[in-house]
């Protein structure tokens, strides 16, 4: 389990839907943000993508972390 941090988040990804956000699952992942969608929506929230393993964001596989730069 992840130390919550409210300025990071690391969302595990699969089957091309983010699955674990923070160590948490998603209620109904299945039906969700496509990675693209939620990269954009965190994007549009002030947060900014950091880290990603290597095809993430192409096959919708891996984790991305994304922190929220203090304002």
């Amino acid at each position: 389990m992840l130390k919550q941090n409210w300025n990071q988040l690391e969302i595990l990804c699969e089957e091309q839907r983010p699955r674990y956000i923070n160590g948490k699952e998603i209620p109904n992942w299945q039906k969700g943000l496509t990675v693209w969608e939620a990269v954009n929506y965190l994007g549009w929230k002030g947060w900014l993508l950091v880290s990603w393993d290597s095809f993430t964001l192409w096959h919708g596989h891996g984790k991305l972390t994304l922190v929220r730069p203090k304002q």
